[in-house]
């Protein structure tokens, strides 16, 4: 969400004749698009504004802004925290960019933020009408890796917003206070945004929204729901694939789970966070499901199409959170055998209605309650990723590897990892200068690392798999010419 919201940014800026440069000691204004899920997360952003001090007094005009989740969280208290921040923005008041970034540049204070939850939300200037309207108009993701001139975003990969706000008020959560109240798009304003990324060559398209499963609308006399906009979408979507993150378990329907089987087009793949497996905890977190629910759900997608990969989301140490809930959670994870999860360690966020429960967890215990559970986790997706070694798998390439220098180092021939053996591809050799180590996913969202040509970025390759660990699937390219699939 906070990447579409800075390409958004980006955009409006750029509209108004700013440039937007990829250097930040080349600009003189400088945003930062904020998350406040988390306090880590916060605190990264206040120690980054906290080093431009030198910079800002030897450059009295640079602008320094503070967009998004965190802006609204602290409004006019950012000053306070943060004395170098010029100019303030809510996540739904992206439109006021302009405006602002000029405010800032004369020395004017320079703030816009959504009205409080309580409130009616109309007249805010950055409508729904409009997001929709530059959703829409968004270019896709950047020029190939090399290419002058290369933004932010991925080639072949876009997010498109589908959803916004959110109902839910997770006790735990400030995205109700931050993002409004819970909005569905229009289906045919998110259908010709699909039509036209798909034009400009997107070759995976995933859906966003804060529980998208919950996403409800009504256009023409017709109700929607998530099902009918996938199945919509997949429609005119062509070869691009389709995904959607992330899910409620309490809004997870037979008929959504029954899109996996249906729509081929959907790729096989659920984000689902659990965020505990205790009764008790899942109250206190005003979830609106238990365990067994949560289970029956994951069931209910697997029985629809079994090679779906579950991932989930926990937060260890909540208030009140015993050695048997915590027990409770390992073996939730246990049994449903997730492909992947994020674990979090609880930290109070202000405005929560767990803010006024005592933190009673010691961080001690949080941390070790968080090494234990990621190795459990790791231990899982271990165990599953082996199905993968001696296979030969579609993938997306997504980037160059972070460390372009490394080489995956697959072997000649032989048995990878005890499975049957995989023909020697010449053309994956190290000593190949045209060849940089890459990095995709499957259709199952695991991460694929192999060598290969810089313009597979944003093409589907077929990678035969020679090592599988707990986070990555090791491989090379298939077949010995090493075609590059569009």
């Amino acid at each position: 969400m906070n990447q579409v919201d800075t390409e958004l940014a980006a955009q409006v800026l750029r509209d108004s004749g700013a440039e937007v440069v990829e250097d930040a000691a080349s600009a003189n204004v400088l945003l930062f698009v904020t998350c406040s899920v988390r306090a880590h997360a916060e605190d990264r952003v206040f120690s980054n504004i906290g080093a431009l001090k030198a910079r800002k007094r030897r450059e009295p005009g640079l602008v320094i802004g503070l967009v998004g989740c965190m802006a609204q969280q602290y409004g006019v208290r950012l000053r306070e925290r943060a004395p170098l921040v010029d100019l303030v923005c809510g996540p739904g008041r992206l439109g006021d960019l302009p405006a602002l970034v000029e405010e800032a540049r004369a020395g004017r204070r320079a703030e816009a933020l959504d009205p409080p939850r309580t409130e009616s939300e109309t007249g805010a200037s950055w409508s729904d009408a409009a997001l929709d309207a530059a959703e829409i108009a968004r270019p896709l993701g950047g020029p190939r890796p090399g290419s002058p001139g290369r933004r932010r975003g991925k080639p072949g990969q876009a997010y498109v917003v589908v959803m916004r706000g959110c109902d839910n008020f997770c006790s735990y959560c400030v995205v109700p206070n931050v993002r409004g109240r819970e909005r569905s798009r229009a289906p045919r304003s998110v259908i010709e945004e699909v039509r036209r990324l798909v034009g400009q060559g997107a070759r995976r398209i995933t859906f966003l929204g804060q529980a998208v499963n919950q996403y409800r609308a009504e256009e023409d006399g017709r109700r929607w729901d998530l099902a009918d906009l996938l199945t919509e979408a997949a429609a005119v979507a062509g070869p691009a694939r389709l995904a959607f993150i992330t899910n409620h378990p309490k809004a997870m329907t037979e008929r959504l789970a029954r899109v996996f089987r249906d729509v081929p087009t959907v790729l096989p793949y659920l984000h689902m966070p659990a965020q505990s497996g205790s009764d008790a905890v899942l109250a206190r977190m005003n979830r609106g499901y238990t365990a067994a629910e949560y289970a029956e759900r994951v069931a209910m997608v697997r029985e629809a199409r079994p090679d779906v990969a579950v991932a989930s989301d926990f937060i260890v140490g909540f208030p009140g959170e015993t050695a048997e809930d915590f027990e409770a959670t390992a073996d939730l994870v246990r049994r449903m055998r997730f492909a992947g999860a994020f674990v979090f360690k609880y930290s109070p966020r202000p405005g929560t209605a767990a803010e006024r429960y005592a933190d009673d967890v010691p961080i001690a215990e949080k941390r070790r309650r968080h090494k234990e559970l990621l190795a459990l986790v790791e231990q899982i997706a271990g165990e599953e990723n082996q199905r993968f070694a001696g296979r030969t798998v579609r993938v997306f390439v997504e980037e160059l590897a972070p460390r372009p220098g490394a080489k995956a180092r697959a072997p000649k021939a032989g048995r990878l990892n005890g499975a049957s053996p995989l023909p020697y591809n010449p053309q994956s050799e190290i000593r190949n200068p045209k060849s940089v180590q890459l990095r995709g996913r499957t259709p199952c969202h695991r991460i694929v690392v192999f060598d290969g040509p810089p313009d597979a970025v944003g093409t589907e390759v077929d990678v035969a798999i020679w090592k599988a660990g707990p986070l990555t699937l090791f491989g090379r390219l298939a077949g010995e010419d090493c075609r590059v699939g569009v």
